[in-house]
């Protein structure tokens, strides 16, 4: 989110196998961190955002994704995600991303994720600047 709305959000087909909830989130933080990383560096270049060296707090509902991410050692849980997935530790440490636990009642994005009630949809999607683009 950027001044209070969306930026950008997109599904794919993860390219690896996951076998528990906190490496499949942990990979999409990963991911996510390094889509912040690259939108930090291009709002930086243009030199019109001021304060874009601050960290960008990335919200994440899940406890283990959030002590891997901060975490520079492996851990037994995740010693099946790929290598190349553990850069988000290095982007922690440089602070370019700080990853923060929220509680998932109050995960706005959960709307693209997750089936939820009439009420919870339209909450999110008013918290996320969406609420006039709903047709009911």
């Amino acid at each position: 989110m950027l001044n209070g709305g969306a930026v950008i959000w997109h599904s794919i087909k993860q390219e690896c196998i996951a076998d528990s909830t906190m490496a499949v989130v942990y990979v999409a933080t990963c991911e996510t961190a390094k889509e912040a990383v690259w939108f930090k560096k291009f709002l930086h270049d243009l030199e019109v955002v001021p304060n874009v060296n601050l960290s960008i707090t990335q919200y994440c509902d899940n406890s283990g994704t959030v002590a891997n991410s901060k975490e520079p050692r492996s851990h037994k849980r995740g010693k099946h995600i790929k290598r190349n997935y553990y850069l988000i530790r290095e982007i922690v440490q440089q602070r370019d991303v700080i990853v923060t636990k929220i509680a998932s009642e109050h995960n706005i994005v959960d709307l693209f994720t997750k089936t939820l009630t009439a009420k919870v949809f339209e909450d999110n999607l008013e918290n996320l600047g969406l609420r006039d683009m709903y047709i009911r």
